[in-house]
């Protein structure tokens, strides 16, 4: 598995120029109304065409993810963005085989199908890690999380949280998987994500507006 390394790791920080520009930008009118409308029309994707992320987008989606907040500045993720289609194949293979005799709400319901993919066939997998000595390094994950859904949304890709994957990718005997990602060992994998250009235009699924309470 290590000899996948200088396929999987993609150099992106060096492209973060205060002058790039976004790449396939979707929304247009002023920033408020985009923001918002970003917001509201965002989906969970679990079909992808087979057309592959280019770095560009990559590059756009990274950039904004980098400046999503975090408790003392601290930035306890570790990203990587993986194409290789090797390794998605056999971490596909790790999880049915993690999978087999349990069962499973969603969509990881159907793993034993032929064909099937936990990531949902995408082309591009996102891995976010945390650092496990921070003990609120979930929250800032998950606020990091949101800035990569959303810009990637904005661009017109397709995301899709995959949080399945966690205890799978977190196994001992799955630790060489990390390795390849060159993932610290004080780091372990706290969220997932599926990219790729959607192939569905799921309906908005109902909201609970009586979870939210003003007190006055």
């Amino acid at each position: 598995m290590k000899k996948l390394i200088p396929v999987i790791i993609l150099s992106l920080f060096s492209l973060f120029a205060c002058n790039q520009q976004p790449a396939g930008v979707v929304y247009s009118g002023t920033g408020k109304s985009a923001i918002l409308d970003n917001m509201i029309t965002r989906r969970a994707i679990r079909k992808y065409t087979t057309q592959q992320v280019s770095k560009a987008q990559i590059d756009t989606i990274m950039k904004y993810s980098m400046y999503a907040p975090s408790a003392l500045n601290k930035q306890p993720w570790e990203i990587r963005i993986v194409q290789n289609k090797q390794w998605l194949a056999e971490l596909n293979n790790r999880f049915l085989k993690f999978a087999e005799g349990k069962t499973f709400q969603g969509s990881a319901a159907n793993y034993k199908k032929p064909g099937f993919s936990i990531f949902h066939s995408a082309p591009t997998l996102i891995v976010i890690a945390r650092d496990k000595n921070n003990p609120i390094s979930y929250l800032d994950c998950g606020i990091i999380l949101q800035n990569i859904l959303l810009s990637a949304h904005a661009i017109g890709l397709g995301t899709c949280p995959l949080g399945t994957l966690v205890p799978v990718m977190n196994r001992d005997e799955n630790r060489d998987l990390l390795e390849v990602l060159n993932i610290p060992s004080d780091y372990e994998v706290a969220i997932n994500i599926s990219l790729g250009y959607p192939d569905e235009n799921p309906p908005v699924k109902e909201r609970y507006a009586d979870k939210i309470k003003i007190i006055d």
